[in-house]
Parts: C-alpha cells; structure tokens; sequence
C-alpha cells in the first residue's frame, strides 16, 4: 500500500523514486508530548469526531514540511533531528476559512474564548446599568405626572395617556430584563 503524507492539501506520495528525488517520509514519534505538537503544528481537525485529528499507526509526513536543518544527513539514511517539529505547511485556499484547519493552537483559541465571555460579561453589566437608569427615570417620569395632574396642569386624560406609556415602556423593560438573566 502507498503511504501518502498526511498534511492538508499535500499530495507526496511514498514511490519507489521519491528518494531520488528527494523525498523522505517520516513516521509521527513514538513520544506522546512531541507528536502532540506535531499534530498542533499540522492545524488539522478530524471533522468526524469533531476535534483534533490524531494521527494512525502508518500515518507519515513528508521531508516537505520540515525545514533542511531539521534532518540529520551524516548517516547513510536520512533521519530527523530528535525532537524536530514540522513547521512548514500551506493550507490550500479553499481549505483556509474551512473547519478542516485549525489556524490557531488550542491556548489562543482558549485566551481568545476568555476574551470574548470577558466582553459579554461587561456588555451584561453596561446593559443592566442602562436599564437601571431607564427604570429610575421611568420612576421620576411617573412622579412628574401626578405632580402635574395634582396641580392641575394636566388633564385626566393626559395623565392617563401619560401613565399608560409608562407603563408599556416599564413592561417591555421587565421583559428584556427577564429574558437578559
């Protein structure tokens, strides 16, 4: 069976020619940290099982997607440096803005998740704080009124059109409340 490289969008395959021209494969490491960060360096997701793709036992890479200081080239084989990682891949454009590439490592997309319940949380607090004013103004508004039905300065009816807007207004406030918790 051939083995093919297992980075996005490369197409090397494991030929009986691919050394003359170049060409190496190299099993992931036995070494569970260091094919950890091989994986994160990939940016590859497993779309069947929605997380990160982890490599099978005959699972390659090719000497493409490391740089020529990462192998040792003083034995008759060509071998990689203990505790290289592959850094050079390019995601093909159609793939780039897909879910089958991760573009950032699990701790950036953790510190950018931070980042973004930080800022809902402040929106949340802004929002209650705007709601607090509208409430106490909604208050003096409705003190304002009798005041001026009191002293005859308004009609009945005007004081009654006057409060019922209050009071649609206050509702509609309970409501965005009720549904913000």
């Amino acid at each position: 069976m051939v083995k093919c490289c297992s980075a996005i969008g490369c197409a090397s395959r494991c030929l009986p020619n691919s050394k003359l021209k170049g060409l190496t494969f190299h099993v992931f490491p036995t070494d569970e940290n260091v094919k950890r960060k091989w994986v994160l360096a990939m940016k590859r997701l497993d779309v069947n099982a929605a997380g990160i793709w982890e490599p099978k036992k005959g699972d390659v890479l090719c000497s493409r997607h490391f740089k020529k200081t990462d192998f040792d080239r003083s034995a008759p084989n060509i071998k990689l440096k203990p505790g290289v990682i592959p850094s050079i891949f390019e995601s093909p454009s159609h793939l780039q803005e897909h879910s089958y590439s991760v573009m950032d490592s699990p701790k950036k997309l953790k510190h950018k998740l931070d980042h973004v319940i930080s800022e809902l949380e402040d929106t949340k607090k802004s929002l209650r704080n705007v709601l607090d004013r509208e409430k106490r103004f909604q208050k003096s508004l409705r003190k304002t009124i009798r005041e001026l039905k009191d002293e005859c300065l308004i009609s009945q009816e005007t004081a009654n059109r006057l409060e019922a807007f209050c009071w649609e207004c206050c509702q509609e406030s309970i409501e965005r409340d009720y549904f913000m918790k």
